[in-house]
């Protein structure tokens, strides 16, 4: 069986998923003015990809009709096939840096090796570096002759305005209800699959909006359950690809402040091999139905925030369940400062009272929040586990893990790890509300519980035995660290800055 996602990609302007798209691109292949730099921007999945490969072979068919190409010569052929030299593909994500852009204009200035025009196709634009920016914008500003430049993105506010001025940009959306039913039509007609209306139905909502997310689902459920499908049959595969643990559960235990529970749900979820960007999309479809029945909801509105914002760490989380786990310890946070008026209100009449209830009230609230259980740590026992606990932060955010490599546990003082930092950029980095979250994950992963922590700046003298961890090596004992080397301060600036 083909993957359908592949097979039924459009290859004509006129069999594009949306409309207005098909139009708009329609117009600038027939138009007179002869455009060399486009913007497709607009959510994954939506068809842009797709959309500046048709373009690439209409202005290369040698017999083009009303803006279609022909399919049938040898330019077309040559790039259905994918073999065309004059097509150039670049993941922007992959290649961002000034000497990738440098290596994509010397090709520009190369004459097509056998199209008319030759194409530079660059997806996810957006995460270009500033310098690269740069030189990119000198090959727009005057682009070689014979060139058409399509720049890609899911994230266009990231673009800089002055490139952004010179280019033409087409908008992408994400598919409408009846979108995603005539793209999952040609699938169901052309695998003449059977298939009720209901269970149509539960594939399109659950597409998120996404053609591409629509077409692979509907292949895996087919694969499983065969070419007749029924609600019972798509019910089951979303059950077992997002696990049982459902929306109104999950607002259950965030409620009751159960941080733990709800991460060891995601561990055991994660043995199961549940797909935590399907659970995700689950979880952003529950609580956006409930949004609608109280749009006021501000607790449900920064659940929804969290839970979109966590969706763009899934492409670089080395461990699929950890964005979800560091959003729901957000979620739980967020739900504590936006305690109701009452609460608020209870705290100004604790303002007034004597100081010894209020002393008794603080040191109430420095004990740790339910669900999770604060341990009491040595340090010997710290600085052994030291490189244990930078393995575990490291797949969360590597910049973190490179500060904390180049910083040392210095004391335990009233039940606090006090970490010893070298710089004060350091210090202030790693103080970071987001920043502290992830070292609090790594602490938590290695100790079994809450670890309280503050870093503290290093005295001068100290910083001539700054020390260096590799988390590929064992670390006995952090007081025997050598001295950093060069070589080693600038492997750790490197993992900093890029």
């Amino acid at each position: 069986m083909s993957v359908f996602h592949l097979k039924y990609r459009p290859h004509k302007v006129t069999d594009l998923d949306l409309p207005e798209v098909s139009d708009k691109i329609n117009s600038i292949i027939t138009s007179e003015t002869d455009f060399q730099s486009l913007l497709f921007a607009g959510p994954k999945g939506s068809g842009k990809t797709s959309a500046a490969r048709i373009i690439a072979k209409a202005v290369n068919c040698l017999k083009p009709k009303n803006g279609e190409a022909c399919g049938k010569c040898e330019n077309c052929l040559e790039i259905e096939k994918g073999n065309s030299l004059d097509i150039i593909e670049i993941d922007a994500a992959s290649n961002r840096g000034i000497d990738d852009v440098r290596g994509l204009k010397e090709n520009a200035y190369l004459s097509p090796i056998r199209l008319k025009k030759k194409i530079f196709i660059i997806d996810e634009v957006h995460m270009l570096t500033k310098e690269a920016f740069n030189a990119l914008l000198k090959i727009i500003e005057e682009p070689p002759k014979n060139t058409l430049f399509i720049l890609c993105t899911t994230d266009a506010q990231k673009i800089p305005e002055t490139v952004l001025s010179r280019l033409l940009k087409v908008n992408f959306r994400k598919g409408k209800e009846e979108d995603l039913e005539r793209s999952l039509a040609k699938v169901i007609k052309g695998e003449k699959i059977e298939i009720s209306d209901e269970a149509k139905k539960e594939i399109i909502i659950n597409s998120d909006g996404s053609f591409r997310n629509l077409q692979k689902t509907f292949n895996e459920i087919i694969l499983q359950f065969g070419s007749k499908i029924g609600k019972e049959e798509v019910e089951k595969y979303f059950m077992a690809s997002r696990g049982g643990y459902s929306g109104e559960e999950l607002e259950k235990d965030l409620q009751a402040g159960e941080i733990k529970i709800i991460v060891e749900k995601l561990e055991k979820m994660a043995e199961k091999g549940v797909d935590f960007g399907e659970l995700r999309l689950k979880w952003l479809e529950y609580f956006h139905q409930k949004m609608l029945v109280d749009l006021n909801n501000k607790e449900i509105n920064k659940w929804i925030e969290i839970l979109i914002r966590s969706g763009e760490m899934e492409k670089m989380a080395i461990i699929e369940q950890l964005p979800l786990e560091l959003a729901v310890i957000e979620m739980v946070e967020k739900k504590e400062s936006l305690k109701p008026k009452e609460e608020i209100e209870q705290k100004t009449e604790e303002s007034l009272k004597p100081k010894e209830e209020v002393k008794e009230k603080k040191e109430e609230s420095l004990k740790p929040k339910e669900g999770i259980k604060e341990v009491k740590v040595e340090l010997v026992e710290v600085e052994e586990k030291w490189g244990n606990v930078l393995g575990a932060v490291k797949p969360y955010n590597h910049s973190v893990e490179a500060f904390l490599r180049a910083a040392r546990p210095k004391k335990i003082k009233d039940g606090k790890l006090l970490i010893e930092v070298f710089y004060k950029f350091h210090k202030e980095k790693l103080e970071e509300e987001k920043n502290r979250k992830i070292v609090e994950m790594g602490l938590l992963k290695v100790f079994g519980g809450a670890v309280r922590f503050d870093c503290v700046l290093a005295e001068a003298d100290s910083k001539r035995t700054m020390p260096m961890v590799n988390v590929n090596k064992e670390v006995k004992d952090s007081r025997d660290r050598p001295v950093a080397s060069e070589s080693e301060i600038y492997d750790v600036a490197k993992n900093i800055f890029g």
